[in-house]
């Protein structure tokens, strides 16, 4: 898990700081942003991301618009979605744009740590 780039998309700020630091934590280098405009932004820049961590309700795109962004660029980057509001349809759908996983809120960072390794 060391060394991995990471984008962080999430509203909350303390849920962002608090996965921003667990990931920290176990060396992984992050960018964390609180909405889906600035995650598109930072993936269509010049740096890649071996990971995108996005919730699906955000300001801006949602998370499944950062994830067939992700994706588009680079299809080897995996996405993990995350969400409060989780559905079976958004699971679906999320699974068929590819995204790796999708967990629901709360979640403890434990869980977050095992899915990125």
């Amino acid at each position: 898990m060391k060394g991995l780039t990471i984008l962080l998309v999430d509203d909350e700020p303390l849920m962002r700081l608090s996965m921003m630091d667990a990931l920290e934590a176990v060396g992984c280098d992050v960018l964390a942003v609180p909405t889906g405009t600035d995650g598109i932004e930072a993936i269509r820049g010049e740096k890649t991301f071996d990971l995108v961590i996005t919730d699906l309700r955000l300001p801006g795109a949602d998370g499944l618009t950062v994830l067939r962004t992700a994706k588009g660029k680079e299809p080897q980057t995996e996405v993990l979605v995350i969400t409060a509001h989780g559905s079976v349809d958004t699971a679906v759908e999320a699974m068929k744009l590819g995204a790796f996983d999708y967990i629901t809120k709360p979640f403890q960072m434990d869980e977050l740590l095992l899915i990125v390794e």
